[in-house]
C-alpha cells in the first residue's frame, strides 16, 4: 500500500499536464527519465547504487521507443504523447498492485550508499556541464545567437532534427538532406523533440538535457566502479568524465609564451598529432554518445555476474533498445558480450544466450535505418588520422590513465572482461572499418575509454594517497582545456535578422517545406530555427549518415547550378528535389553575388520575405 499514493499520482499526471505547458513539461521529464525505469527494476534485483544508472537510462530508452511506435499508428502529436504517458501510468499501477516485494520510488532516491564526497562529485560535474553548455549553446548577444566552442558544429545538426520532427518532419526524413529517409542514430534528438512538443519553442532546453545526461554519465560509472570501493569509483568517475591525454601543454605553452588563444590553444587538434578529442568534449557535443556511453557502462556492469540469469537478460533487453539512440554502442555492447561468453566458455550455460533478445528486439530499427556501410579491413581511421609515431601518438593522446590500464593487463589483478575490452575496443579502429565516414572510427576509442577509467581509477586507490591526486590531476588536465575553450569563444550562429527569418518561417511556411540554400552552411536558419528542410547541408553530415560521397557532390552541384545558372538551371533543381522555397542570405550573397537580380527576374518566384535576407516561394503556374 505505500505506493498506491505515486500510482494515483502517476494517472493524474496526463491530465494535470493540460493545466500549463510548463506543468506538461515537468512531466514529461518525470515520465520519460523515471518511470518506465521504475517499473521494469520491479522485476530485477539491482543494487541501489545500481538503479541511478538503470532507472534514467531505460526510462530514455523505452519512453522514447514507446512514442515513436504510437507516432506511426496516431501520428506524432502532444496528445499521442500523453497517451504513453497514461499507458506508462497504467502498467505502473498493475505492477505495483501485484508486485509486493517491489522497488518503491524512495530507493531510487536513496543515498545513503554515496558518501559526500561521491555526491559533491555528482553535483560538480552537472553543475559544471550545466554551466559550460548554458554559455555555449543558444544564447543571446548583441549580435544574435550563439552556439559556439565544442557545439558549434555539430549541435545546429541536431537542432535541425529536433525542429523539423515538431514541425511535421514524421516518420522524419533527413531536414538536411531533403527526400532521403532518415537513418542516422538520432534518438537521442528524438527524445528531446518530446519534451520540447508539449511545451513549444524551447531552444534553451537543449543545454539542459545535455547537462542530465552527462549526470547519468556519471551514475553509469559509479555503478560499474563501485564493486571496487568507494574510493576507486570516485576516482574512476573523476577520470571517465574529465580525463585524457597530454594536450593540455598546448594550453599552458600559449599561457606561459603570452600567446594565449582559445581558438588556437585548445587541446584538440583535427587531423594532426592531439588529434583525439578529449572524452569530456564528446560529452559536451556528441549528444548519441550521451546515451550510447551510459547504456554501455550499464551493460558491462550487468555482465560482470554472467551468474544471474534475469541481470544477463536485462542487459540484452538493454542492447536491443539501444541501437536507434547509438549503432556503435550497439556494438560496442556486443563485443564485450562476446567475451564474456569466450571467459566463460567452460561454465557456459544456456542462459547466457537470453542476451540474444537483444538482436529481436533490435531487427526493425537495423531493418528500418541501419546504412549501407561496406565493410573494410583496411584501417582507414589509422591510415588518414594518426599523426606521427603510433605508440606516441596513442601515449599522449590518451595519457596515464591509459598507460596504467595497459600496465594492468599484465599483472593478475582481477578485472579480465574489463581488460579485454579495453584491449578489443582500442585495437577497432586500428584493424577494420565500419562507418560510413571513417573519422567515426575515432568513437571506439571513447568506448575503451569506461574500461581504462575503471581499470585506472581501481589502481590509483590502491597507491599512497598524494602519488595517487597528483596521478589523477594529470590525467584530467586535458579537459581544463576543453572548459576554457567553451566558455572564451563566442561564435555566433544565428544573427537578430536571421534569428527573425527563422520564426518567419515556423510560422508563415508548410510544415515539411523544402529549402534551396547554400549546401555548404551549417547555420542555416530556415532549418535550424524555422524546422523545414533543406536540399543539401554541410558535407561531413550527410556523409557520416550513410549517403554516398558521389551523390553528396552531385547535390552540392545542383545547389550551385540553380543559384548562378540559368533559369532552366534553376527550375529543373528545383523540380528534381521538390524545391518549395528559396533562401538567399549572408553565405549565399556571398558565393552567388548574383542570385538576387536573376530571381527577381523571374516570372515563377514570388518574393514572401523581404529585408537583407530574402525567400522566395515557387509558384508555377
Amino acid at each position: 500500500m505505500k505506493d498506491h499514493w505515486f500510482s494515483f499520482l502517476l494517472l493524474l499526471l496526463p491530465l494535470m499536464s493540460l493545466i500549463s505547458t510548463h506543468l506538461a513539461l515537468l512531466i514529461t521529464f518525470i515520465f520519460t527519465f523515471l518511470v518506465p525505469g521504475l517499473i521494469f527494476s520491479r522485476f530485477f534485483r539491482l543494487k541501489s547504487y545500481e538503479t541511478l544508472a538503470f532507472i534514467p537510462i531505460f526510462s530514455v530508452l523505452v519512453s522514447t521507443q514507446l512514442i515513436y511506435y504510437l507516432s506511426l499508428v496516431l501520428s506524432y502529436s502532444r496528445l499521442t504523447i500523453l497517451v504513453s504517458f497514461f499507458i506508462l501510468a497504467v502498467v505502473y499501477a498493475l505492477v505495483n498492485s501485484r508486485k509486493k516485494e517491489a522497488c518503491y520510488l524512495k530507493n531510487f532516491l536513496k543515498t545513503k550508499q554515496l558518501n559526500k564526497a561521491t555526491l559533491l562529485i555528482f553535483l560538480l560535474i552537472f553543475t559544471l556541464a550545466l554551466i559550460i553548455l548554458y554559455r555555449s549553446i543558444w544564447f543571446g548577444n548583441e549580435n544574435g545567437i550563439v552556439i559556439t566552442g565544442s557545439n558549434w558544429q555539430d549541435t545546429p545538426l541536431h537542432y535541425e532534427i529536433i525542429e523539423s520532427i515538431n514541425n511535421g518532419n514524421f516518420p522524419p526524413q533527413m531536414p538536411y538532406y531533403s527526400g532521403e529517409q532518415m537513418n542516422y542514430h538520432y534518438f537521442v534528438d528524438f527524445h528531446t523533440a518530446i519534451l520540447e512538443k508539449v511545451y513549444g519553442f524551447l531552444p534553451k532546453l537543449l543545454p539542459i538535457s545535455n547537462a542530465i545526461f552527462i549526470l547519468i554519465f556519471a551514475f553509469s560509472i559509479y555503478s560499474l566502479a563501485r564493486g571496487n570501493g568507494e574510493r576507486a569509483a570516485a576516482f574512476s568517475l573523476i577520470i571517465a568524465t574529465f580525463g585524457w591525454g597530454f594536450s593540455y601543454i598546448i594550453l599552458f605553452s600559449g599561457l606561459t609564451s603570452g600567446q594565449f588563444n582559445p581558438l588556437l590553444n585548445y587541446s584538440y587538434q583535427y587531423d594532426e598529432f592531439f588529434g583525439l578529442p578529449p572524452i569530456f568534449d564528446n560529452l559536451l557535443q556528441q549528444r548519441p554518445l550521451l546515451i550510447g556511453l551510459p547504456a554501455f557502462a550499464l551493460v558491462l556492469t550487468l555482465l560482470r555476474n554472467m551468474e544471474d540469469r534475469n541481470r544477463i537478460l536485462l542487459a540484452g533487453i538493454v542492447t536491443g533498445l539501444l541501437f536507434p539512440f547509438h549503432a556503435i554502442s550497439f556494438v560496442c555492447v556486443y563485443v564485450a558480450y562476446f567475451i564474456s561468453i569466450v571467459l566463460n566458455l567452460k561454465n557456459f550455460k544456456k542462459y547466457y544466450l537470453y542476451f540474444l533478445v537483444s538482436a529481436i528486439i533490435a531487427l526493425p530499427s537495423i531493418i528500418s535505418r541501419a546504412p549501407s556501410v561496406p565493410f573494410s579491413l583496411a584501417p582507414l581511421w589509422a591510415f588518414q588520422f594518426i599523426e606521427g609515431n603510433p605508440i606516441l601518438y596513442y601515449i599522449m593522446n590518451l595519457g596515464i590513465p591509459f598507460l596504467i590500464a595497459l600496465a594492468l593487463i599484465l599483472t593478475k589483478v582481477e578485472g579480465k572482461l574489463l581488460k579485454i575490452v579495453f584491449v578489443s575496443l582500442f585495437l577497432v579502429p586500428n584493424l577494420v572499418s565500419i562507418t560510413p565516414n571513417p573519422w567515426d572510427m575515432y568513437k571506439f576509442f571513447t568506448f575503451a575509454w569506461i574500461p581504462i577509467a575503471i581499470l585506472s581509477g581501481a589502481a590509483l586507490a590502491k597507491i599512497r594517497r598524494s602519488i595517487a591526486l597528483t596521478l589523477l590531476l594529470l590525467s584530467i588536465l586535458a579537459s581544463s582545456s576543453v572548459i576554457v575553450y567553451n566558455l572564451s569563444t563566442n561564435r555566433t550562429a544565428a544573427n537578430w535578422d536571421e534569428y527573425n527569418l527563422g520564426m518567419w518561417v515556423r510560422d508563415n511556411t508548410e510544415e515539411r517545406a523544402v529549402f534551396l540554400a547554400y549546401s555548404h552552411s551549417i547555420h542555416c536558419p530556415p532549418t535550424m530555427i524555422g524546422g523545414r528542410l533543406r536540399v543539401s547541408s554541410y558535407i561531413n553530415w550527410p556523409y557520416g549518415h550513410g549517403i554516398p560521397l558521389g551523390d553528396i557532390w552531385e547535390r552540392v552541384n545542383d545547389v550551385d547550378r540553380a543559384y548562378s545558372g540559368s533559369e532552366d538551371d534553376l527550375r529543373e533543381v528545383v523540380e528534381t528535389y521538390n524545391v518549395t522555397y528559396i533562401y538567399v542570405g549572408g553565405e549565399e550573397l556571398k558565393n552567388y553575388p548574383g542570385c538576387v537580380a536573376k530571381f527577381d527576374s523571374i516570372e515563377w518566384l514570388t518574393l514572401v520575405y523581404n529585408g537583407r535576407l530574402r525567400i522566395y516561394k515557387i509558384v508555377f503556374q
